[in-house]
């Protein structure tokens, strides 16, 4: 029994970020434009030492969007791409952002795991005002 209970603690608490997710939402564009969104969906795998996107995207109205696959490493709960650190993670919260230089945007994503559903919001600042926000709640499939 105790060898078990010694299994549970070692397991990394993120694992709940496992998984395709599917869900609706909306997006909201500076203007105040507002399009429903008929499917978000992801594909997450994380382990002890990595989060990755598998696929991810969504359709709402004329925009549509999908994810290129990527990875981030996870260290001490802060996630980190080629040793730039992005962001954080927790047992209930994927938090991060990506600086564009090119073209001064900045990409923010924060996955939020409640109850089993993940409240998904995604927001593009493009260097000088919030343009585009995108938010959902996913289920597991």
């Amino acid at each position: 029994m105790k060898y078990l209970f010694l299994l549970f603690i070692t397991l990394p608490v993120w694992a709940q970020f496992n998984g395709m997710y599917s869900g609706t939402g909306a997006a909201v564009y500076h203007s105040g434009n507002r399009y429903e969104c008929t499917e978000i969906y992801l594909r997450l795998e994380t382990s002890a030492s990595f989060f990755k996107l598998r696929e991810g995207g969504y359709y709402c109205g004329f925009l549509k969007a999908s994810f290129d696959a990527f990875k981030l490493t996870i260290k001490d709960g802060k996630l980190f791409h080629q040793n730039q650190l992005l962001g954080s993670i927790t047992d209930e919260v994927i938090d991060y952002q990506i600086f564009d230089p090119e073209d001064g945007s900045t990409y923010y994503l924060n996955l939020r795991n409640e109850n089993n559903q993940i409240h998904y919001v995604e927001k593009w600042h493009d260097g000088e005002k919030m343009a585009l926000t995108v938010k959902g709640i996913l289920k597991s499939l």
